[in-house]
């Protein structure tokens, strides 16, 4: 009877502490440490690990569900022989993070449509997520289009104070904003808002002479442009469209497949050279 009430008051003592990881786990874990004979502080040592270890898990499992990566976009299935301008080792380096992201500077993938930029923007993301930072993918007009509702009900500045939470922004296909005086103004403040505090990380199909498509004001592109490449790195990937390369060489190989394709390995293998995105 004792011992029924004193599990009782132990699983009431640790729903109070919140540690539901050793409340699930404390008996089997007691029961090992009696079978072995653990001194006390192994057994306390081994109860705390598991709780931070299922903290960690379940802060992973929260902070991924709230970055709408893209699925499946790892940096194990991007093709980097396919972008040889990019240097992996470099991007390997910059998803350590520590650095670049502590002083809020930007990374910038400018490129023509289907070279694997939103695939790799989201790879990065997801190694970095994994790190313990805190990360958001967003498609540029979907964000701007919240931002401007936010603007019509004057919460605007909540709004962009409530994306600072976020260590690593990823807008992609940041060309796509209409030339439009409210589109762009938003767009502006929140770039402003980030600058030297923030990281962003940048999807473009146009190279930065360009830009003035996106921001109707001359004077507001040039700024812009500035606050992202003072701290910035930028990757140039200029490449043929992946799709437009599948497409050829479906052409080429006209309709039909020789009963070989079928075989599981050839379909592995062109699973995993399929690393890029739609842009």
């Amino acid at each position: 009877m004792s011992d029924t009430i004193d599990m009782t008051r132990l699983t009431l003592l640790l729903n109070e502490l919140r540690l539901p990881a050793i409340k699930h786990a404390w008996e089997a874990i007691a029961k090992r440490s009696d079978k072995e004979g653990w001194p006390a502080a192994r057994l306390i040592a081994t109860l705390a690990e598991h709780e931070l270890a299922e903290r960690d898990r379940r802060r992973l499992e929260r902070h991924l569900g709230e970055a709408k990566l893209l699925p499946g976009k790892t940096l194990a299935s991007f093709d980097f022989s396919a972008v040889p301008m990019v240097s992996k080792a470099q991007v390997m380096a910059l998803c350590e993070g520590d650095a670049w992201l502590e002083r809020g500077a930007n990374l910038i993938l400018i490129g023509p449509p289907g070279g694997g930029k939103s695939h790799l923007a989201s790879a990065m993301g997801l190694a970095l997520l994994e790190k313990g930072w805190r990360v958001l993918f967003m498609r540029t007009t979907d964000l701007v289009q919240k931002l401007q509702v936010a603007r019509r009900e004057l919460a605007l500045e909540a709004a962009i104070h409530r994306l600072e939470r976020f260590d690593l922004l990823i807008l992609d296909d940041i060309a796509y904003v209409t030339k439009d005086q409210a589109e762009t103004s938003v767009l502006f403040e929140l770039i402003s808002t980030r600058y030297e505090r923030r990281s962003l990380l940048i999807t473009a199909n146009q190279p930065f002479g360009e830009w003035g498509r996106i921001f109707p004001d001359p004077a507001m592109t040039l700024a812009a442009v500035d606050r992202l490449v003072h701290h910035s790195t930028i990757f140039e990937m200029n490449v043929e469209s992946y799709r437009r390369r599948a497409a050829l060489e479906r052409k080429r190989q006209g309709p039909g497949r020789p009963a070989n394709y079928a075989t599981p390995k050839n379909v592995a293998h062109t699973t995993t050279r399929d690393n890029q995105p739609e842009e």
